[in-house]
């Protein structure tokens, strides 16, 4: 099997070679020891104003789930954007940051009777379904707030195998009604009571083509007409979030990227129509660098072993519930060798790569992770009761 080459062996002044000696500097400035991970504030805001600007007219609410660092949500609320929140603790997160509760969108399409509860009892009156039961669950609070409960249908862009292809992570492969059940859904919370609040579809986390994007904007169009001709406004679309980030394969900038999704919305969806996105890892990926250390070496049939200091359990869980892999950087320049980058837990699964490429490593030599804001620290255990990695604000 062909190694894997995530090892970027960069000359002096490039942004790689600049990354790793920020991320020593760093590191010896504060004395850290151990693993840790280095959240830049003023990457996420820029970022954040990229996406802005190639996506005028959207709003956006940054998807929690991603990050959940207390400094990136007041940062993002400082600079006048909402979120979206998925639990009663991401709402909490949120109300810490400063947010307005009323602005919060609850994505999730299946909720628990005490999740309703607690999102609305916090002030969250605009939820995310996606079929008749998840509608059903809100009848007992119907009457129990003064302000109307808005249900937003969510469905699927394209089928589970088609996006499978093309995103890192296929969202529509467990939520999303199909599109022909839209309509009915639309009845059954009208029927019932509540409030229709728009539509929503989720393409997947890291969509490396905005085609499916497309389809959904496509979707949505028809089914705003044929509801505007039974009177029925549509008073939201939610294109979700899903917008790609360089790890390893270069991806075009997102003002690129977002252009026919730009121009499809502009096209297709009516002005009244209020347009929102959920991006997070955009938002969040590029904005925290990793940095490891080696702590063990061994040969083992002929192959070399480097053990460092953080590992699946860790901040690279993403290697596991992400499905993505992360460029290393390091400050030796040498051959490169099939090589195997392993965890600090004594199980065997914690191994972030088993056939890398790396230039020969001693212990006590450093390597650092660009783009590891995403569903890394996040998903990271305590497994072994092992240091997590430090997170360290550095902007």
């Amino acid at each position: 099997m062909k190694a894997i080459n995530v090892y970027q062996d960069t000359p002096v002044g490039s942004k790689g070679k600049m990354q790793f000696r920020m991320a020593l500097s760093e590191r010896d400035a504060r004395g850290i020891d151990g693993p840790a991970l280095f959240l830049s504030r003023a990457r996420a805001k820029e970022n954040l104003r990229e996406l802005s600007a190639a996506l005028p007219g959207v709003a956006l609410h940054y998807a929690v789930k991603s990050n959940d660092h207390p400094a990136l949500l007041q940062m993002i609320n400082d600079e006048g954007h909402a979120f979206d929140v998925c639990s009663a603790l991401e709402i909490e997160h949120c109300k810490t940051a400063g947010a307005t509760t009323s602005d919060l969108l609850h994505t999730h399409p299946i909720k628990s009777h005490s999740e309703i509860q607690q999102a609305l009892a916090a002030g969250i009156r605009t939820f995310v379904i996606d079929n008749s039961d998840e509608i059903g669950k809100f009848l007992s609070f119907r009457d129990e707030t003064s302000e109307p409960i808005k249900l937003i249908v969510r469905y699927r862009a394209l089928g589970s195998a088609e996006l499978a292809k093309i995103v890192q992570c296929n969202l529509s492969f467990k939520f999303g009604c199909a599109p022909h059940q839209i309509r009915g859904l639309v009845a059954e919370i009208i029927e019932a009571g509540f409030e229709f609040g728009g539509l929503a579809f989720h393409v997947g986390s890291q969509c490396l083509s905005p085609e499916p994007y497309l389809t959904g904007i496509n979707i949505a169009s028809d089914i705003i007409t044929e509801l505007d001709a039974e009177g029925i406004a549509t008073p939201l679309l939610d294109i979700g979030g899903g917008f790609p980030v360089e790890y390893l394969d270069p991806i075009p900038p997102i003002a690129e990227f977002c252009k026919p999704i730009r121009s499809a919305l502009e096209s297709l969806i009516p002005d009244y129509v209020r347009l929102v996105c959920e991006p997070g890892r955009y938002i969040s990926a590029s904005a925290v660098t990793a940095l490891v250390n080696i702590i063990g070496r061994s040969v083992r049939d002929g192959v070399t072993w480097y053990y460092v200091d953080d590992g699946v359990y860790g901040s690279f869980s993403g290697r596991i519930y992400d499905h993505c892999s992360y460029r290393a950087l390091t400050d030796k320049n040498s051959t490169w060798i099939p090589s195997a980058l392993a965890g600090p837990t004594c199980d065997s699964v914690d191994v972030i790569y088993d056939n890398i490429l790396l230039p020969p490593l001693d212990i006590g030599d450093t390597l650092v992770f660009p783009a590891m804001g995403a569903y890394c620290a996040v998903s990271a255990s305590g497994f072994n009761s092992l240091k997590q990695a430090e997170i360290v604000v550095i902007d």
